[in-house]
């Protein structure tokens, strides 16, 4: 797996990727930029539900309506399936897929933004800064959540309804799959071809998977880290655009004309 994604980023490096769609001004992508950056979407998010509409707060209630369907449809059969199947090969190849929602992730995003400005590569490189970004917030965002539910993890064999709040138990949502699917949306939504979007979000559900074979996660803490990851990747790129709307207004200059025989002004736009 890790030898496939290597692949993956060496060929999108030589110039073999799909044409991204320019939502984010460059200037945002400066290095030292980055925090601040980070900062306003940050603040920007966490406001952002004072302007959610009605539609807004009913997707809402829909997904975390899909999240606990999930649980109880699903939980106890798939952790108990994951319990017998269970054998060291299968958990081992599990992690290793896992590892696109962990460290492996981020080692890939950091190396893609390293290639991309050694080739100039600019929208590619924006891309990763938001896949970026929307990995932080959407981890920052679940933190409090997994210390407050105190759910144990499947590998505890405590039960699907063992909660403890503040006991160190973070089974609920998977961080993993809240970071896979962050990244995948961020990249669907950015890349103008239909099918790095479905690759994107194969991977990341594969990540999914991967949590529940190595009984680290119930299905309804996948299925959470799913929504969160989503929702915040698209988000990030929301703000992006808004951002780049008002850059992208219209300015108009008056500046005096002088001349032989001529006085006036003239009017300089920029869109």
């Amino acid at each position: 797996m890790r030898r496939l994604l290597s692949l993956i980023l060496v060929g999108g490096l030589a110039g073999v990727q799909p044409a991204f769609s320019q939502t984010t001004d460059y200037s945002r992508d400066a290095f030292l930029k980055l925090p601040g950056l980070l900062w306003d979407d940050a603040r920007t998010l966490a406001v952002s539900p004072g302007e959610w509409t009605a539609t807004d707060w009913g997707s809402c209630a829909l997904g975390a309506a899909a999240v606990v369907g999930v649980g109880l449809v699903l939980d106890r059969t798939l952790a108990e399936g994951a319990a017998r199947s269970w054998t060291p090969a299968r958990d081992h190849l599990a992690s290793n897929v896992a590892q696109v929602g962990g460290t492996g992730g981020l080692v890939l995003m950091g190396a893609a933004y390293a290639g991309f400005s050694i080739l100039n590569k600019d929208e590619p490189r924006s891309v990763v800064v938001d896949m970026g970004i929307a990995t932080v917030l959407a981890q920052v965002a679940i933190l409090p959540v997994k210390y407050l539910a105190g759910r144990a993890r499947p590998g505890d064999d405590q039960g699907t309804t063992h909660f403890a709040p503040f006991t160190g138990n973070d089974s609920f949502p998977s961080g993993h799959t809240t970071q896979a699917f962050a990244m995948a949306s961020v990249l669907a939504l950015r890349c103008d071809e239909p099918w790095v979007g479905y690759a994107a979000y194969g991977v990341a559900s594969l990540v999914g998977a991967a949590r529940l074979v190595t009984r680290d996660h119930f299905a309804s803490d996948v299925a959470a880290g799913a929504l969160v990851g989503t929702c915040v990747g698209r988000s990030v790129v929301a703000m992006d655009r808004r951002l780049r709307a008002r850059a992208g207004r219209a300015q108009f200059t008056l500046t005096p004309a002088l001349g032989p025989g001529f006085r006036g002004v003239t009017l300089a736009a920029r869109f």
